[in-house]
C-alpha cells in the first residue's frame, strides 16, 4: 500500500509532532473529502453495535489522543470509525512537558510519549464543538483535581453523549490522586450528579503481579456510578530520547496484554458494565481476541499512526470477514468465543 510504502517512512524521517501537525492539516484542508480515499469505499453494514444506548456502525474507535483538540472529529469519522474520542481536555490551557516528548520505534510499531496533555483548554475547543452532536463522538477530559474535570463535564454536556475520564495518563503529575479508592468513587459519584451522559474511566495497565489494586480500583469506578471502564493507557516506560526520560508506551507491545486484562476485568466486575479495549489494536484479528473475551467496544492509536487512512475500513472488512468464516452473523455474538 502506498501509505506504507511511502508515505509512512517519509513521516518518521520527520520530527513526529511535525508529521502530526501535517496530518491534522490535511483532515482540516476544505476538500479534504474529495481527496480522502476512504471517502469513496461504501460503508460495510453487518457490523452495527449498540453499546451505552448508543447506535454505533463499528466497534473500532479512535482514542483520545490524537485529536487532542477537537479540530478534526468529524473528518476522522468519515474514516469508517464507529466512533471517535475527541482531548484529552483540561480545564486550562497547558503546554504538555518539554520537547522532546514523541519517539516512534518502528521496529517494534510503538510510540512512546511524554507529552503529558498539551491542550488549548476548555473555553477554546467548547467553541468548536457542535450541540447534539453525531452518535460516534466521545469526549475525554482530565485534571489534577475534582473542580477542574467537573468544570470540563459540565460545560461539555451538550457536546456529547460519552465522556472518558483520564485518570491514568502516565504522564502527567497529579493524575495518582484518583487511584485513590475514596477520591476516585467521589470524583464518579460527583460526574453523575452533575450530568446526564454515560460515563468510561480510564484506567492504568498491570502485570499479573499487581492486578488487584486495579481490579479494585475499577469495581470502584462502577460501584460508584460510572457505566463502563477503558482498559487500558499506555505502559509506563524510561526513555533516554524524551526530556523527562520517561514517558508512555504504546503499540504492539501492548497486543497480548490487553485480551488478558479485558477477561481479568470482566470476570471481576461482571456481565453489564460496558468494556472498551485499548492497546496494541492493529487488525480485524486484535478487535475479535478483544471482543472475545469480554469487551464492547475497542479503540486504536498507534495503529492508525502505523496502518494510516484505511485502519479502520481494513479492521471492518476483516472482521465481517472473520464473522464469515466462523458463522457469526452479529459483532455481539463474539463475545465468549474462542480468540484466534
Amino acid at each position: 500500500m502506498l501509505y506504507k510504502s511511502l508515505i509512512l517512512p517519509i513521516l518518521q524521517l520527520i520530527n513526529p509532532e511535525v508529521s502530526h501537525f501535517i496530518a491534522e492539516k490535511f483532515f482540516q484542508f476544505p476538500f479534504n473529502k474529495v481527496i480522502n480515499p476512504v471517502s469513496y469505499r461504501s460503508k460495510l453494514d453487518g457490523l452495527q453495535t449498540n453499546v451505552l444506548g448508543i447506535k454505533l456502525d463499528s466497534p473500532i474507535g479512535l482514542a483520545a489522543g490524537y485529536d487532542k483538540n477537537c479540530k478534526v472529529l468529524d473528518q476522522l469519522l468519515e474514516l469508517q470509525f464507529g466512533f471517535v474520542t475527541g482531548g484529552t481536555i483540561t480545564l486550562q490551557e497547558r503546554f504538555g512537558n518539554p520537547r522532546p516528548r514523541l519517539h516512534h520505534v518502528p521496529k517494534e510499531k510503538s510510540i512512546i510519549n511524554s507529552l503529558g496533555f498539551p491542550s488549548q483548554g476548555l473555553e477554546k475547543i467548547n467553541k468548536k464543538l457542535l450541540e447534539n452532536p453525531q452518535n460516534g463522538i466521545f469526549l475525554s477530559v482530565s485534571g489534577i483535581n475534582e473542580d477542574e474535570i467537573i468544570s470540563c463535564i459540565e460545560t461539555l454536556e451538550d457536546k456529547t453523549k460519552v465522556f472518558e475520564v483520564n485518570i491514568s495518563s502516565p504522564n502527567t503529575s497529579g493524575l495518582r490522586l484518583f487511584h485513590n479508592p475514596s477520591e476516585l468513587s467521589k470524583l464518579v459519584e460527583k460526574i453523575k450528579s452533575v450530568s446526564k451522559n454515560k460515563i468510561l474511566v480510564k484506567l492504568p495497565p498491570w502485570l499479573e503481579s499487581n492486578k488487584n489494586e486495579y481490579l479494585d480500583l475499577g469495581k470502584i469506578a462502577i460501584m460508584s456510578g460510572a457505566d463502563g471502564l477503558v482498559i487500558a493507557n499506555s505502559l509506563p516506560v524510561n526513555s533516554e530520547k524524551l526530556a523527562v526520560g520517561k514517558g508512555g508506551k504504546s503499540g504492539r507491545v501492548l497486543t497480548n496484554n490487553t485480551p488478558r486484562m479485558i477477561a481479568e476485568v470482566r470476570s471481576y466486575v461482571g456481565p453489564d458494565p460496558v468494556i472498551v479495549a485499548c492497546g496494541g489494536i492493529f487488525d480485524a484479528k486484535d478487535v475479535w481476541n478483544s471482543l472475545a473475551m469480554g469487551a464492547d467496544l475497542c479503540q486504536g492509536y498507534t495503529g492508525f499512526i502505523y496502518e494510516g487512512l484505511f485502519y479502520a475500513y481494513n479492521i471492518n472488512k476483516g472482521l465481517l470477514r472473520l464473522m464469515k468464516e466462523n458463522n457469526i452473523d452479529s459483532i455481539d455474538k463474539i463475545k465468549g468465543k474462542s480468540i484466534l
